[in-house]
């Protein structure tokens, strides 16, 4: 083979190496200047190597704090969040990894999570109590929470809760880690990152042009390589996650409200929450009929009238 010949085969065989580099790179230039453009709303508190974004709205006591699924945020919670400012403080945060706060050390575990949201409240300086409300992952990561600190805790208010005895919250085995491993070097929202870094507001989807700064900065810069990474972890620690969960009771006397997804899939869904919301003294399940996992978008008011019945609670 000529020497011309074996450049042109070279060349060939580069050039989506290449471009993947490329593509990778202005991703990776795009989370810069958008993390410019849009600084974050809250405070940046150090959680040992790492810091965390938090963000805190409103007035009244007991002070909410929501606890997202896996791979979603707060702005998922703009159905429900302005209608809890009407009677308390609520108080959001990112997960590391996520939106505007660092990598954190993995794995991801909720055990894990649990013990930096911890430090996070503590540094923060927020009056107790809290209550918890999380939705699907994040309801691991308030059981535990729950489980360690539960002094500092009015009532916890799981929404639609990921379950280790029920198989859609049991961990999924990777059917493809080798397309796994090739579809990091292809960052699937990528393209979204560059556009929104070009086009700024005109970016936002209509029901997103009436929300608050905040929630469209949050939106704006939520599509990263570093978040779908950290998100990717949280799901292959499930089993760490699941182990953790087998060793974190919930307190007895701690008020406990679970509600249950009606639309699922998973044939002992509700009776697997009906069992979580019997491990409180002062447990109770709720069902949402017409919702199916998303039932912060389905039935938001189902999750503000829950959480407003426990704040009402005497700690």
């Amino acid at each position: 083979m000529s020497r011309k010949r074996l450049s042109l085969v070279v060349l060939l065989v580069a050039a989506p190496f290449l471009l993947l580099a490329a593509v990778r790179g202005s991703a990776a230039l795009a989370s810069s200047v958008l993390e410019k453009r849009y600084p974050p709303p809250g405070q940046m508190i150090s959680v040992g190597d790492h810091k965390l974004q938090l963000y805190c709205m409103g007035h009244g006591s007991p002070t909410i704090l929501i606890e997202p699924g896996m791979g979603t945020d707060w702005v998922a919670w703009r159905l429900v969040i302005p209608q809890l400012l009407e009677f308390n403080k609520v108080c959001v945060y990112d997960r590391a990894g996520y939106g505007w706060s660092e990598p954190g050390p993995w794995p991801r575990t909720a055990g894990r999570i649990a013990g930096e949201l911890h430090v996070l409240l503590s540094k923060a300086g927020l009056e107790e109590p809290y209550i918890l409300v999380a939705h699907s992952f994040g309801g691991y990561i308030a059981r535990i929470y729950a489980s360690q600190y539960r002094q500092s805790l009015q009532g916890v208010v799981l929404v639609d809760p990921s379950h280790e005895d029920d198989s859609a919250g049991a961990p999924a085995p990777d059917p493809a880690p080798r397309s796994y491993r090739l579809s990091e070097l292809i960052p699937p929202l990528g393209i979204q990152r560059l556009r929104r870094l070009y086009e700024g507001d005109k970016a936002l989807s209509p029901q997103l042009r009436n929300l608050p700064r905040s929630f469209q900065n949050r939106y704006l810069i939520g599509s990263s390589l570093v978040q779908l990474r950290s998100e990717r972890n949280e799901f292959d620690s499930l089993s760490g996650t699941i182990a953790q969960m087998r060793l974190a009771p919930f307190p007895r006397d701690l008020p406990l409200t679970v509600i249950t997804a009606a639309q699922v899939p998973s044939p002992r869904h509700e009776e697997i929450h009906a069992k979580l919301a019997r491990s409180s003294l002062f447990g109770r399940q709720i069902l949402a009929k017409n919702s199916g996992h998303m039932i912060p978008f389905n039935q938001p008011g189902l999750i503000v009238e829950a959480v407003r019945e426990m704040a009402r609670l005497p700690r």
